[in-house]
C-alpha cells in the first residue's frame, strides 16, 4: 500500500506533469515546486524545501500578490 505522500506525488505528476508555461526553467521550476509539495504532503514549508534559497524561490513563483508595507 503506498503512502500519502506517494500517493500525492503520483497524483500530482499525472496532473501537471506536462504543464507548459512557455519557458523549459519555468516548467521545470512549477514541477520541482510541486513535488517536493506533494512529496512532504502534510509538512511546514520550511522543511518541505532543502535550503532557504529554495524556500524562497518557491514563494516568488507563487501568484499571490505580495503584501505592500506601509511606512
Amino acid at each position: 500500500m503506498q503512502g500519502v505522500s506517494e500517493m500525492m506525488a503520483e497524483r500530482y505528476e499525472q496532473n501537471f506533469g506536462s504543464c507548459d508555461l512557455g519557458d523549459r526553467r519555468l516548467n521545470r521550476r512549477a514541477l520541482s515546486i510541486g513535488q517536493s509539495l506533494s512529496a512532504n504532503f502534510g509538512k511546514a514549508l520550511s522543511s518541505v524545501f532543502e535550503s532557504g534559497k529554495a524556500l524562497k524561490r518557491a514563494y516568488a513563483f507563487s501568484p499571490m500578490p505580495k503584501p505592500a508595507l506601509n511606512n
